[in-house]
């Protein structure tokens, strides 16, 4: 009966540490008006989520500019970025690794996107880790390409 408690709680853990990454990752706060997204942001945002990630995809993120999207997105729009209604559902579980499929909202402005995804945690040390997160970012890319093209 232990066993199942455990799994139980693995899934609370995993849960837990994927909704404080996914809400760390995209949610940024209303810019200054004329205003550039500092360094010192990035590696804020950066160290917050570091912990909660294994150091492979952290190095992977942190290389693609994952964190800046947020920053980029709430400048251009010139609105705060809200993550809200994050649902977790398990789709395989291990000893050490846990998937989780997710669905959610990310609001700026006057609009919203639907937050579709599969993120994977490693056990590291008694600590649930995420290690890789796939999810519908092509509207995100969408607003990124079209600040850039103006």
């Amino acid at each position: 009966m232990s066993g199942c408690s455990t799994k139980e709680s693995d899934i609370n853990k995993a849960i837990q540490v994927a909704k404080e990454y996914k809400t760390l990752e995209l949610e940024a706060s209303k810019p200054a008006q004329n205003t550039e997204v500092s360094m010192e942001q990035i590696r804020n945002k950066e160290e917050s989520v570091k912990p909660l990630m294994t150091s492979v995809f952290f190095e992977q993120n942190a290389a693609s500019r994952t964190y800046q999207r947020a920053f980029a997105i709430s400048q251009y729009k010139q609105s705060e970025i809200v993550v809200s209604d994050l649902e977790f559902t398990k789709k395989n579980q291990s000893d050490d690794e846990i998937e989780l499929s997710y669905k959610g909202t990310m609001s700026f402005a006057k609009e919203q996107i639907a937050l579709d995804g599969i993120i994977t945690l490693l056990k590291e040390n008694d600590a649930w880790k995420v290690n890789n997160d796939v999810y519908n970012m092509e509207a995100l890319i969408k607003i990124l390409d079209e600040m850039i093209s103006k």
